[in-house]
């Protein structure tokens, strides 16, 4: 098949959308499909990669890590347009609502192509990035929301819980729940005793891990009150991975809480190497209330992890409790008990590591790339397209 992703954010940026859609990609071309992907222009960044078309964009005040393409340079840019015609894609898969995955839905619309949209955001929950009061954005995100639902032929969600909130915006919406995949081995193996070392980590301290954005969304301030006295009191120290507008607040918060020498702000880590950080580590820590599958969580999980989450949204769906980790309310004292229990516990530590590994087939990008690929050719075969069986293997 010929696929063409249209992208709001991808590569440099380092998030669960630019990550799900370069791993999703990768598995396609593995399986001699062939993917092209549409995405906002970074500067002094050059792809590697010749099926990655870029368009002009600005960086946004208010997330400068994350460029946004400038809509109307985006329509009429001819060059980009006669390439998407030049190609004769057979469907068109988009990750966000907006500029391109906008301009994906036109181009798909005009040229009689299926379309797919992978649900990776509520992205209403995030309009306090918009320059206009948190209701007018709130209210103008939904209805970007639902327009784009009117057009899809399948829409994915990465959970159970973010079908659920899809239904509710738009109950027609023809929805199918297919998680991004993870490149297993690569999660079960790492260096740790080299990146203890590194990061001046002694081989008694117990590590508590987080891997994602530094935002007020992920919650990291009650991350932060909830392990402070499992820190001062125990050998142990909360490592930070990534990036984001709220790094230089949490690192006055931690000052502020006494344990600025326990927590390690490792900033953005290429994906090369984070797997060397899971394996650093002995327990994941995740306190986001808003996210659609918590992607990290699953890696962590393939690292043999157990997992202390915040019961809420996707990112509960990949804890068994009890068995590879806990899911908690969102309070502070029952965080910090879960979180003191598994570093106190050797043995649990153990129990819980072996039996997330044990369980981790369920989370590999070939047995979702499968599904993905079931999905793409009943978009197909719905608008009278190519009928012939495509390889799923």
């Amino acid at each position: 098949m010929k696929i063409a992703f249209f992208c709001d954010t991808y590569l440099p940026t380092k998030n669960g959308v630019a990550t799900s859609a370069r791993t999703t990609a990768q598995e396609l071309r593995a399986r001699g499909h062939r993917v092209v992907i549409f995405a906002p222009r970074y500067l002094d960044y050059h792809d590697d990669d010749p099926d990655v078309v870029r368009f002009a964009a600005g960086h946004w005040f208010k997330a400068r890590d994350y460029p946004v393409a400038f809509p109307f340079l985006s329509r009429v840019s001819p060059r980009t347009a006669y390439r998407f015609a030049r190609d004769r894609f057979d469907l068109v898969h988009v990750h966000s609502p907006f500029v391109l995955g906008n301009l994906g839905a036109h181009w798909a619309n005009f040229h009689g192509l299926p379309l797919v949209w992978t649900f990776h955001t509520l992205y209403h929950h995030y309009a306090h990035y918009s320059i206009t009061s948190p209701d007018t954005s709130r209210a103008y995100i939904l209805w970007r929301i639902r327009r784009m639902l009117e057009k899809c032929n399948r829409v994915i969600a990465p959970s159970n819980a973010v079908e659920r909130v899809i239904l509710r915006i738009w109950p027609q919406a023809p929805t199918r729940v297919v998680p991004t995949g993870v490149d297993i081995a690569r999660f079960a193996g790492g260096k740790r005793r080299e990146t203890r070392r590194q990061w001046n980590i002694q081989d008694d301290e117990v590590v508590l891990l987080y891997v994602g954005r530094l935002a007020s969304e992920k919650n990291l301030g009650f991350l932060l009150r909830s392990v402070a006295p499992v820190l001062k009191n125990h050998p142990a120290k909360l490592v930070l991975v990534g990036g984001g507008p709220s790094q230089e607040a949490l690192k006055r918060q931690a000052n502020t809480l006494g344990i600025a020498e326990r927590v390690v702000f490792a900033g953005f880590i290429e994906p090369e190497g984070i797997n060397n950080l899971y394996a650093l580590a002995d327990v994941f820590t995740f306190a986001s209330r808003t996210e659609t599958q918590g992607l990290s969580i699953a890696e962590a999980l393939c690292a043999g992890l157990p997992c202390v989450v915040v019961n809420a949204m996707g990112a509960a769906e990949a804890i068994e409790p009890d068995e590879n980790g806990f899911l908690v309310p969102p309070q502070e004292k029952r965080f910090r008990a879960a979180v003191e229990r598994l570093v106190v516990d050797a043995d649990l530590r153990a129990r819980m590591s072996a039996s997330a590994r044990q369980r981790a087939a369920r989370f590999s990008k070939e047995r979702r790339v499968s599904e993905l690929l079931a999905l793409y050719e009943e978009s197909v075969e719905e608008v009278g397209g190519r009928t012939q069986r495509f390889d799923l293997v």
